[in-house]
Protein backbone atom coordinates (compact mmCIF):
# COMPACT_ATOMS: atom_id res chain seq x y z
CA UNK A 1 0.00 0.00 0.00
CA UNK A 2 1.30 3.45 -1.37
CA UNK A 3 1.78 6.34 1.39
CA UNK A 4 0.58 9.69 0.53
CA UNK A 5 2.91 12.02 0.50
CA UNK A 6 1.96 13.21 4.13
CA UNK A 7 3.32 10.57 5.78
CA UNK A 8 6.28 10.06 4.62
CA UNK A 9 8.98 10.14 7.01
CA UNK A 10 6.06 9.59 10.04
CA UNK A 11 8.36 6.14 11.34
CA UNK A 12 11.56 8.51 11.54
CA UNK A 13 10.20 10.08 14.65
CA UNK A 14 9.23 6.34 15.90
CA UNK A 15 12.80 5.04 15.68
CA UNK A 16 14.09 8.19 17.25
CA UNK A 17 11.85 7.06 20.17
CA UNK A 18 12.53 3.12 20.08
CA UNK A 19 16.27 4.18 19.89
CA UNK A 20 16.77 7.15 22.93
CA UNK A 21 14.90 4.01 25.00
CA UNK A 22 17.01 1.65 23.71
CA UNK A 23 20.18 3.84 24.60
CA UNK A 24 18.38 4.42 28.26
CA UNK A 25 17.71 1.24 28.76
CA UNK A 26 21.50 0.46 28.21
CA UNK A 27 22.95 3.19 30.41
CA UNK A 28 20.58 1.83 33.66
CA UNK A 29 21.62 -1.99 32.82
CA UNK A 30 25.11 -0.93 32.70
CA UNK A 31 25.05 1.51 35.91
CA UNK A 32 23.39 -1.25 38.00
CA UNK A 33 25.87 -3.61 36.82
CA UNK A 34 29.03 -1.91 37.80
CA UNK A 35 27.29 -1.01 41.54
CA UNK A 36 26.93 -4.93 41.93
CA UNK A 37 30.46 -5.89 40.59
CA UNK A 38 31.93 -3.12 42.72
CA UNK A 39 29.90 -4.63 45.96
CA UNK A 40 31.11 -8.16 45.15
CA UNK A 41 34.71 -6.60 44.82
CA UNK A 42 34.00 -4.98 48.55
CA UNK A 43 32.57 -8.23 49.81
CA UNK A 44 35.67 -10.40 48.34
CA UNK A 45 38.39 -8.12 49.72
CA UNK A 46 36.62 -8.33 53.41
CA UNK A 47 36.12 -12.07 53.26
CA UNK A 48 40.09 -12.19 52.45
CA UNK A 49 41.26 -9.50 55.04
CA UNK A 50 38.74 -11.66 57.60
CA UNK A 51 40.45 -14.91 56.65
CA UNK A 52 43.88 -13.22 56.73
CA UNK A 53 43.17 -11.81 59.93
CA UNK A 54 42.38 -14.84 61.53
CA UNK A 55 45.54 -16.46 60.84
CA UNK A 56 48.15 -13.71 60.66
CA UNK A 57 46.12 -10.74 62.42
CA UNK A 58 45.80 -7.46 61.96
CA UNK A 59 48.88 -6.43 59.83
CA UNK A 60 47.25 -9.68 57.58
CA UNK A 61 44.14 -8.31 57.78
CA UNK A 62 45.64 -5.15 56.16
CA UNK A 63 47.84 -6.89 53.71
CA UNK A 64 44.99 -8.90 52.08
CA UNK A 65 42.32 -5.78 51.97
CA UNK A 66 45.09 -3.60 50.13
CA UNK A 67 45.89 -6.11 47.55
CA UNK A 68 42.07 -6.84 46.44
CA UNK A 69 41.77 -2.81 46.24
CA UNK A 70 40.22 -1.95 49.59
CA UNK A 71 40.94 -0.30 52.87
CA UNK A 72 40.54 -1.85 56.03
CA UNK A 73 38.29 0.26 58.05
CA UNK A 74 38.19 -1.81 61.55
CA UNK A 75 39.85 -4.76 62.77
CA UNK A 76 38.15 -6.68 66.01
CA UNK A 77 39.75 -9.80 67.49
CA UNK A 78 37.24 -11.69 69.23
CA UNK A 79 37.50 -14.73 71.17
CA UNK A 80 38.30 -17.13 68.51
CA UNK A 81 38.08 -15.49 65.55
CA UNK A 82 37.94 -11.76 63.85
CA UNK A 83 35.52 -9.55 62.17
CA UNK A 84 36.91 -7.04 59.69
CA UNK A 85 35.37 -4.12 57.83
CA UNK A 86 36.38 -3.07 54.45
CA UNK A 87 36.84 0.05 51.99
CA UNK A 88 36.46 -0.64 48.27
CA UNK A 89 35.57 2.97 46.46
CA UNK A 90 33.03 4.10 48.87
CA UNK A 91 31.28 0.38 49.30
CA UNK A 92 31.60 -1.03 52.55
CA UNK A 93 31.49 -4.58 53.35
CA UNK A 94 31.82 -7.10 57.08
CA UNK A 95 33.40 -10.13 57.19
CA UNK A 96 33.85 -12.27 60.41
CA UNK A 97 36.14 -15.82 60.02
CA UNK A 98 37.13 -18.35 63.28
CA UNK A 99 39.74 -19.81 63.93
CA UNK A 100 39.34 -23.60 64.48
CA UNK A 101 41.97 -25.81 65.53
CA UNK A 102 41.95 -29.35 63.53
CA UNK A 103 41.76 -32.46 65.18
CA UNK A 104 43.92 -35.58 64.25
CA UNK A 105 42.03 -38.19 62.30
CA UNK A 106 42.12 -41.55 64.23
CA UNK A 107 42.47 -44.39 62.53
Amino acid sequence: MWMARTERGASLPLLALVLAMLLLVTSVVIGVSVRVLDRAQAQSAADAAALAGAVEGREGAQRYAVANGGRLVAFEETDNGVQVVVDVDGWRAEARAERRLQRPRRQ
